[in-house]
């Protein structure tokens, strides 16, 4: 149940013109759409997390997020035809390959892909970058900065826990004796 102080502040806030706005224009945005999917309103890093253990590669996810169950059919034909054009490029992979890592090749060849943005996987999905990209001398480098600055941050945090650990010791020495 949920308590009547954050239902009157979340009224007033669905009430707000800003609010209503918002809602009028993400819903044009959906409605604008060419590839629907099953998700609703959950995102799609959340259903992949939540499917990693059942889903075998990111082909077949597409076709799970993308299927009606209720009608036994992809959403639309758009969906359908990217799905088809996925299970053909996979059947001309060598079959050696590791199937993830292909599927995921092909999943990104078919749906294609722009800077920072994985298509059709949502907007919390990070893509792998470009091959031009990896190739540029300024993404070396901050790769290189990025596996240091890691390195540190494990370090800092190993260093925080200890002291986290000593002031606990100390607290409980100190009730002892006070």
């Amino acid at each position: 149940m949920v308590d009547k102080v954050v239902w009157q502040s979340q009224c007033e806030r669905w009430a707000s013109g800003t609010f209503k706005e918002k809602s009028r224009r993400n819903s044009t945005n959906r409605s604008k759409l060419k590839v629907k999917h099953t998700g609703g309103r959950k995102s799609f890093i959340r259903i992949l997390e939540e499917k990693r253990e059942t889903t075998p590669n990111m082909v077949a996810f597409y076709k799970e997020t993308h299927w009606s169950r209720l009608k036994g059919k992809f959403i639309n034909a758009t969906t359908e035809n990217n799905y088809n054009l996925m299970v053909e490029k996979l059947k001309e992979k060598d079959p050696e390959e590791d199937v993830d890592e292909v599927a995921a090749a092909v999943f990104k060849d078919v749906l294609g892909f722009r800077s920072g943005y994985a298509q059709g996987m949502g907007h919390m999905v990070i893509p792998d970058p470009s091959p031009s990209m990896k190739k540029s001398k300024a993404f070396v480098l901050l790769a290189e900065e990025n596996e240091r600055n890691k390195t540190c941050a494990e370090m800092y945090k190993s260093k925080l826990d200890e002291i986290m650990g000593d002031m606990a010791g100390l607290r409980r020495e100190c009730l002892g004796i006070c």
